[in-house]
């Protein structure tokens, strides 16, 4: 069996994704269906943060990054997924539908 074998060589043998891959795609996701209004993102606490920028509109959904004061935030959901959503490909960030999105 594999449980002496260490996680990396775990992983390989079994053809999975690490933890944090899992974690941030997750995260791209949910994001995802923040912005397309699937969820209504006014009701989750500091919404203020996830702001698109002006050209946004005619180009591409990209986020705006608020400078936070204090370390407490710098894990904060908005923080963890604005550069990544920033740095994804166009015709990622323009899929249709969620699922469109999770293939890309």
């Amino acid at each position: 069996m594999l449980y002496d074998v260490s996680y990396t060589d775990r992983l390989k043998a079994l053809n999975l994704p690490t933890l944090k891959y899992r974690r941030h795609r997750g995260d791209m996701i949910e994001l995802f269906k923040i912005i397309k209004g699937i969820y209504d993102y006014t009701s989750l606490p500091h919404f203020d943060i996830i702001k698109l920028s002006e050209d946004s509109i005619r180009t591409r959904y990209r986020l705006l990054q608020k400078h936070c004061h204090y370390d407490l935030r710098k894990l904060n959901f908005s923080k963890r997924v604005i550069p990544v959503w920033n740095s994804l490909p166009d015709y990622v960030v323009c899929a249709e539908t969620v699922n469109t999105f999770k293939i890309d």
